[in-house]
Order: C-alpha cells, then sequence, then structure tokens
C-alpha cells in the first residue's frame, strides 16, 4: 500500500528548476568625474544586456554614452564594458572614445552605483564615482499550484 502512495505521488510531483534569465535594460545615471580630463559632472544614458543565473552570477556588456556638463566646453565619450560577478558587485573592463581620444576603462557597478576610471592611450585619466537606475533581479522559481487529482 505505502509503495502505491509513493508511486501516485511521484508521477504527480513536478520538478521546478529555476533558469537563468537574459534581460536588456536602459538606464540613466549622474556620475562626479575628477582627475586632468574631468569635467565635473556627467550625465550619463545607456543600456546594458546581461544575463543573471539563481545564485546571482551575472554577466553581460554595457554601452553608454557620458556627456558632462561641468565648468568649459561640453565633453563627451563613449563605452561598450563587459560586465561580470555578482548581482551586488561585479567588476567592468571595456573600451572607449571621447573629446581626449580613446581610452581604457574599468571599474565596479552595482544596483544604482559605479566607481572607476578611464586611463587614455594618448595621456591622462580620469575617475569617477556615480548613481544610476540600474537594478540587477535574479530570477524566481515559478509558483507551484497544487491541482487535486481527478
Amino acid at each position: 500500500m505505502a509503495a502505491i502512495v509513493c508511486a501516485a505521488g511521484a508521477a504527480t510531483a513536478q520538478d521546478v528548476t529555476v533558469k537563468s534569465k537574459t534581460d536588456t535594460k536602459g538606464f540613466v545615471g549622474l556620475n562626479w568625474t575628477f582627475g586632468p580630463h574631468a569635467s565635473g559632472l556627467e550625465g550619463v544614458v545607456g543600456a546594458m544586456n546581461y544575463r543573471i543565473d539563481p545564485d546571482g552570477d551575472v554577466k553581460g556588456a554595457k554601452l553608454s554614452l557620458h556627456l558632462g556638463f561641468g565648468p568649459g566646453p561640453v565633453q563627451g565619450k563613449i563605452k561598450l564594458t563587459g560586465v561580470a560577478g555578482q548581482d551586488d558587485g561585479m567588476a567592468e573592463l571595456g573600451l572607449g572614445y571621447g573629446s581626449h581620444g580613446f581610452f581604457g576603462t574599468g571599474g565596479l557597478l552595482g544596483d544604482h552605483w559605479n566607481v572607476g576610471g578611464d586611463l587614455y592611450f594618448q595621456n591622462g585619466w580620469e575617475g569617477y564615482a556615480g548613481l544610476h537606475s540600474l537594478t540587477f533581479d535574479k530570477p524566481k522559481a515559478p509558483a507551484m499550484v497544487i491541482t487535486p487529482e481527478q
């Protein structure tokens, strides 16, 4: 009798697995820049495509446009970075081009915050710290619905 009950229960049990989620999000932000090529404040708009696993692992790419509106002429730059890490903090590394030429860029990124720096190939550097609108939500298991057997 016990074997029949266990077999019937096993036949109706569902295997619930949570899969990775891929998402593309647009974002806006505000950075404070410092260093010899810095403009002070810069506005940021961009998009990020990423895959996040149920345990919080994140991998993806980010494209962003930065427009400085500090003193002096308007400075602009565009960055393409790869990102990898956890949903609460990840590294980003990439390349960019701006008013002062080509540069390498690297930093740390999390929900609503970022810090990092740009190293220009010709000469000079720029650091930044900022806030943005991105959040990274782990995929959740689907709700289990228990239906009575007929």
